[in-house]
């Protein structure tokens, strides 16, 4: 019974490391095609993390406190080093409001699925925990470094994989990670580069 679990876990990894394969290399144009493959990776989670251990598809109270507390603290964090909030009131638009929903609904949960989810879970069961952690932050990095130039992100990047997936390795939930990216781009993403995916466009059309 034990070896066929493992054998599931390596299935699981397997299909994982294609995911994040298709996650580097597949640039989408359209927001249509972005958000399939964000949901793709969802879905895959949701199947891998039932089949290896469904614990890490619950809620605790354990995952909300320590995802709100390190989350608030990576956002805090980009805020200090920002020397303030950039976005002002005047900035926030229904371009700006869409851009967010897409962003915390779809697409961070979709990283943490693949690489917290499917990956991290898979190699927990196969490796040690510290290689398990290392090589899913790493493989995290890696996708910031294909669409990012520039080191503040990429070391960002690496920090908050390990603490995610830290996190999630001790909370046994995915919700632990999901929390703490979601509060660490709300701080970077909305409240600084204040990102807004619809400008471009709603300023075309007007």
């Amino acid at each position: 019974m034990v070896e066929i679990w493992r054998i599931l876990c390596l299935f699981f990894l397997i299909i994982g490391l294609l995911l994040t394969i298709i996650d580097i290399f597949w640039e989408t144009k359209l927001l249509k095609e972005n958000i399939f493959k964000r949901i793709l990776l969802i879905a895959v989670g949701i199947v891998a993390l039932y089949s290896i251990d469904k614990r890490f598809l619950y809620i605790s109270l354990e995952a909300l406190f320590y995802g709100l507390i390190i989350g608030t603290l990576f956002m805090v964090a980009h805020i200090l080093i920002a020397k303030g909030i950039k976005l002002k009131k005047e900035q926030v638009s229904i371009g700006l409001v869409y851009t967010q929903l897409l962003m915390f609904v779809i697409e961070l949960p979709a990283e943490e699925f693949l690489y917290r989810g499917i990956l991290l879970v898979s190699l927990l069961s196969l490796v040690h925990p510290t290689i398990a952690i290392l090589l899913t932050s790493i493989l995290f990095l890696v996708v910031h470094i294909k669409t990012w130039n520039n080191w503040f992100v990429w070391s960002g990047s690496l920090i908050l994989g390990v603490i995610c997936a830290i996190s999630v390795y001790f909370t046994q939930s995915i919700w632990t990670a999901v929390i703490i990216h979601v509060l660490n781009n709300f701080g970077f993403m909305t409240l600084i580069k204040k990102r807004n995916i619809f400008k471009e466009k709603i300023t075309h059309q007007g």
